[in-house]
């Protein structure tokens, strides 16, 4: 079906289908109207070609299945048959895509003018990397920028550890910054992302210059490639984990700030608390002055927040405005 309802891609249950999340408390008012939506488009041209991973839709109708059985909803035979076909067929053997919808704002009938289509990883490690898979904290980097775009038009953006590139990809269609880069230190996590960026500027157009860039927090040397020009804003999602990468991390963050305009967003999820600390006493033993706060509960729809997420502000001389939105 070429030509899609507005209505349809802004509800919040077709969201959660195409990105593959965890579904959320369905509207049963409207529930067969959703499905009807959901078989539909798992003919699309797009699921074709970028297809989402088998169990992830069996999961996902199962959980529909399981929500309408429970308020004594009759069940959709279209619904039933699907998950039973699905279930008995062979898991497909990928590479698998998720599709996210993360602008409140749809006003494309189209599914691809709205999806921004990332392929990923099943494995949370893989080829020695995490970040062959988008992270949670990533889709509230890229939710935020959606909510405070004015505030990076011409801006030059770096993004450290990129990933598969799903914050950077909004960015650079939804806002408008000078221009902005995306670095990873892992050559297979940059050719995912190359693959990804090529796969959304078949249907959407780029609003800045942007490069893609090999970056190691590690060398020094890496970091000579900014004495000219240094960015006016860094982003980064999910990226302190691991605390051997600390020292170095706040080492290249004090040399980005050390010219009292740029400034950092970072994007952290709490799952060990001693983990967070140890990096917010190293921020500190590099006299970088931040701020912390957490974000709501409700910030997206796509968003499975089974853990707190922390936007972490760091500045000497913020160049852009002190209330940002959350």
């Amino acid at each position: 079906m070429e030509i899609m309802m507005i209505d349809c891609l802004n509800n919040d249950t077709v969201r959660q289908f195409l990105c593959a999340t965890q579904l959320a408390a369905i509207n049963l008012k409207n529930i067969s109207k959703e499905v009807d939506f959901i078989l539909t488009i798992l003919s699309h041209p797009i699921l074709q070609k970028y297809p989402l991973k088998t169990v992830d839709i069996t999961r996902f109708l199962k959980a529909i299945i399981s929500q309408m059985e429970n308020s004594g909803n009759e069940l959709c035979d279209e619904l039933y048959l699907k998950y039973v076909e699905l279930i008995q067929k062979k898991s497909n053997e990928g590479p698998f895509y998720k599709h996210y919808i993360l602008d409140n704002n749809i006003i494309s009938n189209e599914l691809t003018d709205s999806v921004i289509t990332i392929q990923e990883s099943t494995s949370i490690v893989s080829q020695g990397t995490t970040g062959l898979c988008t992270w949670q904290a990533g889709i509230a980097l890229s939710c935020w920028c959606l909510k405070n775009q004015d505030k990076l038009n011409d801006l030059f953006i770096i993004e450290l550890g990129c990933g598969t590139g799903l914050s950077g990809i909004s960015i650079c269609l939804n806002c408008r910054p000078n221009e902005y880069w995306f670095t990873d230190c892992h050559s297979t996590v940059l050719n995912t992302l190359k693959h990804n960026i090529q796969v959304n500027e078949t249907h959407h157009k780029f609003n800045c210059k942007y490069e893609i860039v090999q970056l190691s927090w590690n060398d020094t040397e890496d970091l000579k490639m900014f004495e000219k020009k240094k960015p006016d804003l860094i982003l980064a999602a999910d990226v302190i984990f691991d605390p051997t990468t600390f020292e170095p991390l706040c080492s290249s963050l004090r040399y980005f700030t050390i010219n009292n305009t740029t400034e950092v967003i970072l994007f952290c999820t709490l799952r060990n608390p001693e983990t967070y600390t140890k990096f917010l006493e190293t921020l500190k033993k590099y006299d970088l002055k931040f701020t912390q706060n957490i974000l709501p509960n409700n910030y997206s729809i796509v968003l499975q927040q089974e853990c707190p997420i922390y936007l972490i502000h760091i500045k000497q001389n913020a160049v852009i405005s002190k209330d940002h939105v959350l």
